[in-house]
């Protein structure tokens, strides 16, 4: 569709939870993990009408279905309805979630057949115009229920990632989506655990995390993994890999990162510098003991990978990929707890904000890969799409497509950067840009 798009804002409001938050939980404190974020994370789901154009009547049930649902979610979800205190704790003092109903004029199909990145942005929360009058750098959630004309929804969610990372995200949303089906079963409770671990800091945190930017100079696109080329590009790689390399069987995470990785240096004329590829790691199921998967909070850390140029092949990228990864996994996952925590955090974003002042590129991979948004259902049926549109300068977000057989990528590059990167020759033997989000692709 084009790149015009009417939204209509219906109503704004709070959500609060159906009964309030007990005085032994009115405060939470934040971990150090959870201090060194501080943006708003963006997830969005997608959903047919099930029949063939929802009266206004129909629509208005369901909206305040969601409503009711959600302030019942907020019982055991409590920090999310909020605020935040200096960075240090959230004061859970049942203010509600912030909610707004917007009215979207055109047919989620059309929306749906190439997504844009621009037109995407209107249905998230944190984009209401509204939003710069409210104090919303202490509001922990925000969510919008946008309503297409034929009658398609699609749930959105700007989320403080100060207690959210996208595992503790799919948790809130499948508790959420488990009492909207009345009958869909029991909530698992969530275990607000984080400080425990790794206490917070007081409100000078020595060293803070530098966010990347985003703006109008960047562009962001979403490139698509068919099976069958996933299929290709692993048996390429793995044809290549020498014994000494240490890699058995790479994973597609692995690949994909890979070539996109190569592709988007070669596109920035960085390849003859020192370049740093960063990826994110679920800590949750690599410490020592495990943490249970409805742990909420900030779990999530990312490592290093250095290339002193980029005149390497896939192989070797994946080789370093994995080498990385083993280490981090056995040498410091287990190590997120208490002052040797702490010691390695700061180590850690020293060394981030050192690559920063030395001008060096930092590419950032985040995978929401085997977390299962794809099974949120409120009662209508699961997302036709879900997607996670993180726009950040230099960002690769990997994540699921409906049949769970390939992979689909939001990519944010300089704008010059990304004039190449989408027609490097390599890159498009593997991946499509933009196809349709609305037609499921298994078999190709």
């Amino acid at each position: 569709m084009g790149k015009e798009m009417k939204v209509e804002i219906i109503t704004r409001k709070t959500i609060k939870p159906s009964s309030p938050t007990s005085k032994n939980n009115r405060t939470l404190k934040l971990s150090l993990l959870d201090q060194s974020f501080s943006t708003y994370s963006p997830m969005i789901f997608f959903y047919t009408s099930n029949t063939n154009t929802p009266s206004s009547l129909e629509l208005q049930e369901r909206s305040k279905s969601l409503q009711k649902s959600l302030s019942k979610t907020l019982v055991h979800f409590y920090p999310l309805a909020g605020r935040l205190q200096n960075n240090v704790s959230i004061d859970c003092n049942d203010e509600g979630a912030y909610f707004v109903e917007a009215h979207i004029k055109c047919n989620l199909l059309d929306f749906l057949n190439q997504p844009n990145s621009k037109l995407i942005n209107h249905l998230l929360p944190i984009n209401d115009p509204q939003i710069s009058k409210l104090p919303t750098n202490n509001v922990v959630l925000l969510l919008q229920l946008n309503l297409f004309s034929c009658g398609g929804i699609a749930i959105a969610s700007s989320s403080s990632h100060k207690i959210l990372d996208a595992s503790s995200l799919f948790s809130f949303f499948n508790a959420w989506s488990t009492i909207s089906r009345e009958n869909g079963g029991k909530v698992v409770p969530p275990q607000f655990i984080g400080a425990s671990l790794l206490p917070p800091k007081d409100d000078n945190f020595p060293i803070k995390r530098t966010v990347a930017p985003k703006g109008p100079n960047f562009s962001s696109k979403r490139f698509f993994f068919y099976a069958s080329k996933l299929a290709s590009l692993k048996a390429k790689i793995s044809s290549t890999t020498t014994r000494n390399q240490h890699l058995v069987n790479p994973s597609k995470v692995e690949v994909v990162s890979a070539i996109l990785f190569k592709c988007a240096v070669a596109s920035s004329h960085s390849s003859r510098r020192p370049v740093v590829l960063t990826q994110f790691v679920n800590l949750r199921t690599r410490m020592l003991p495990p943490m249970p998967p409805n742990s909420i909070g900030n779990l999530i850390w990312s490592f290093p990978v250095f290339f002193e140029e980029m005149s390497v092949e896939l192989h070797e990228i994946v080789a370093k990929m994995r080498k990385g990864l083993v280490h981090f996994c056995n040498e410091k996952a287990p190590r997120f707890k208490g002052e040797d925590g702490f010691s390695l955090v700061c180590e850690s974003l020293r060394e981030e904000n050192k690559l920063l002042e030395m001008g060096i590129d930092t590419y950032s991979f985040t995978s929401a890969r085997n977390v299962p948004f794809l099974e949120t259902d409120f009662g209508w049926g699961k997302p036709i799409w879900a997607t996670c549109p993180l726009f950040y300068k230099n960002k690769f977000v990997l994540s699921d497509t409906t049949c769970g057989s390939g992979i689909e990528v939001w990519v944010t590059l300089e704008e010059q950067h990304m004039a190449m990167f989408e027609r490097h020759e390599e890159l498009l033997e593997y991946a499509s840009i933009n196809p349709s989000a609305a037609i499921t692709h298994c078999r190709m």
